[in-house]
């Protein structure tokens, strides 16, 4: 059975590149691109792993990441996050 991890990034570029590695490692990626979506997926599938990218607008603080763990967290408090940054 191939785990299943979703990558949440807004950069098309990290988005593949971690696809192609995760792919060819023999993991099932899914991905999200934008906060709503992220939520919406993981509310309604479960992750064995979710990438989570700490910026996803213009400002480069990591606040909207955090907020996102915080929420991911309240919905499925057993699923691993790990946190990514350019």
């Amino acid at each position: 059975m191939s785990h299943r991890i979703l990558v949440c990034d807004d950069d098309d570029a990290v988005r593949s590149s971690l696809g192609f590695l995760l792919t060819k490692a023999g993991y099932t990626p899914n991905f999200a691109y934008r906060p709503e979506d992220i939520i919406k997926y993981i509310s309604e599938a479960d992750f064995d792993l979710i990438l989570l990218d700490m910026n996803f607008s213009v400002s480069i603080n990591g606040e909207e990441g955090i907020e996102l763990l915080r929420r991911i967290k309240l919905l499925k408090p057993s699923t691993p996050v790990i946190l990514i940054t350019a």
